[in-house]
């Protein structure tokens, strides 16, 4: 019998991808569409739709405690093990309100606090666990190779939610995906107890907000990654919601698109994971906003006439756009910061959360005022929310400019022909 040994850092890339995959089936079942239809079963409005997607991301401001949080534990894994199942074990409370019929919105907005509130150390103490455990030239091809699993994960899971949320009993639906997400989150759980943790350096968390506000050229990082989270959670519960209610988009056809971004994002990993090595991150970050900018043009322009086929060209942008963002976005944090890495990385995220809150509670009250309403600009009408798109596309113009003043390394380079490219890419290929 063949006995294969793997050594501690090949077990731990292992444990993180395998982690990754089963996180992200988790939290497909509570983002995306299945958040939509999980805030419409439980009666929320255009007001509380933004609160349950935003606080995932809006509840990273609690990092200002992560030090004091740390202090609790003697090591690391501890912590994130503690964190991990307090944020995700709550996700079980879905199914069985489900199952008891209670459709209030406190329910889900509960169930998402929680989350976000413990989700917040987790990713924190993940972060700058990965940005020590991972070697920094290899992490362009790592993630690169996760994200890709990741995306398969998606592909497999959006079909399977969206046939889900297509039974005639929404109440069966909510409480199969409930199932489902609870179960993909206790297995996360068990598969950080295979994760090899750094421990504090020096035996003690090193934890000071002051010490990154005091850098000159991570503060500018923090005013584009703080705008840009407040333009994306300003407009981000709307899209599906949209379509949903103004044009009768059935989940099916919602998850048909989210296979298709998943594919042309499983194609696309691998080829940003090169050219980002290449160009820099900044570089390939800044395409990615720039195509997510045009995307959302689409539904200033939407009607009841072309949704199908902008929907489907929406999906192939998103692949476009966001595989770029969701890759280099990280890498680009893991670039910027020093040590010490817990300060720069908590401090990152309690700039995204609060940002992010602020866009939310912003684009939600515009919501609920406007979503009802039509205005004619020109002769021509427009529903509420396509104003809400409209401004988002400013902001996002205004997030690549504040992206240009960051420090990192980039490359510019030229268009020589699809010839000589395809030949630079697979020759560099490794």
């Amino acid at each position: 019998m063949l006995k294969v040994s793997l050594n501690n850092y090949t077990k731990n890339k292992l444990a993180i991808n395998a982690e990754g995959m089963f996180a992200n089936s988790m939290l497909l079942g509570i983002q995306g569409f299945s958040l939509t239809a999980l805030a419409i079963y439980f009666n929320c409005s255009p007001f509380w739709i933004s609160i349950a997607f935003t606080l995932p991301l809006a509840c990273q401001i609690f990092q200002v405690f992560l030090g004091s949080f740390y202090r609790l534990f003697k090591t690391k894994k501890t912590a994130l093990l503690v964190s991990a199942s307090l944020s995700r074990l709550p996700i079980i409370i879905i199914p069985i309100a489900a199952f008891f019929n209670l459709r209030s919105y406190w329910i889900l907005v509960f169930v998402m606090l929680m989350y976000g509130i413990f989700a917040s150390f987790t990713s924190g103490i993940w972060t700058s666990s990965v940005g020590d455990i991972i070697k920094k030239e290899e992490r362009s091809r790592f993630f690169s190779k996760r994200f890709f699993l990741l995306t398969l994960t998606t592909i497999i899971f959006s079909y399977i939610y969206s046939k889900i949320l297509g039974f005639e009993d929404p109440r069966l639906g909510v409480i199969t995906i409930g199932i489902l997400s609870s179960i993909a989150a206790v297995i996360t759980i068990v598969l950080f107890f295979f994760h090899d943790i750094p421990d504090f350096k020096s035996g003690t968390p090193s934890f000071d907000l002051k010490i990154p506000l005091k850098d000159p050229y991570f503060k500018r990082y923090l005013a584009f990654i703080g705008v840009f989270n407040f333009t994306i959670e300003f407009s981000k519960p709307y899209f599906n919601y949209f379509v949903i209610k103004n044009f009768d988009v059935s989940y099916s056809y919602l998850g048909r698109m989210a296979i298709v971004t998943g594919i042309g994002s499983m194609v696309l990993f691998p080829v940003y994971g090169v050219i980002s090595s290449k160009i820099g991150n900044k570089k390939l970050v800044s395409y990615g906003i720039t195509i997510s900018t045009y995307i959302v043009m689409f539904y200033v322009l939407m009607s009841q006439q072309n949704y199908k086929s902008l929907l489907f060209f929406d999906a192939i942008g998103t692949a476009l756009g966001w595989s770029a963002i969701n890759l280099c976005l990280f890498n680009l944090l893991l670039e910027v910061v020093k040590e010490p890495k817990d300060s720069y990385v908590s401090c990152y995220y309690v700039v995204v959360g609060g940002m992010g809150l602020s866009g939310a509670l912003f684009g939600g009250f515009i919501a609920d005022f406007i979503s009802e309403k039509t205005f004619t600009i020109f002769g021509d009408e427009y529903l509420g929310l396509q104003i809400i798109f409209f401004v988002s596309i400013i902001l996002r113009l205004y997030a690549t400019l504040l992206l240009t003043r960051v420090s990192a390394y980039q490359r510019n380079v030229h268009y020589p022909g699809i010839v000589p490219l395809v030949y630079t890419f697979f020759n560099n290929k490794r």
